[in-house]
């Protein structure tokens, strides 16, 4: 965590770390870190909902819990923009980090379309994080 910022790291800190390296061909072990991707998810969302920072909704959509759909919104210049989120867990997971999908900004660009007036937001690195380690 040595160069990132304080606010960052004060909102590691409160999320519980995620200690099983296994991905989707390792059973029993991935079950075991579904769980614990499940308990990081379920801590983040409820800090962000306390502190009034509330911007994704996630879930497994397959039973395995190697795909994943939800929404995700960023609000600019007082209007909410609201997109569907999406990604697949690599088979070689953790050691490869999913491609986060959002269909609605595929082939956009920051001058495009009816958000012309609207920056292309980075997403928090939150969700790189929690399905990272």
């Amino acid at each position: 965590m040595e160069g990132w910022d304080p606010n960052t790291k004060s909102t590691l800190t409160q999320i519980p770390l995620l200690t099983t390296k296994a991905g989707p061909r390792d059973g029993a072990a991935w079950t075991q870190r579904l769980k614990e991707e499940y308990k990081a998810l379920i801590a983040y969302t409820q800090m962000n909902k306390s502190n009034d920072n509330d911007w994704f909704r996630i879930s497994a959509a397959n039973p395995e819990g190697t795909r994943w759909t939800g929404k995700c919104w960023y609000v600019h210049n007082l209007l909410k923009y609201e997109f569907d989120l999406q990604f697949d867990i690599p088979v070689t997971y953790p050691a490869t980090a999913p491609e986060l999908e959002l269909p609605e900004l595929d082939g956009k660009t920051q001058k495009v379309g009816p958000f012309s007036d609207f920056p292309i937001f980075p997403l928090p690195h939150f969700v790189l994080f929690c399905f990272c380690f």
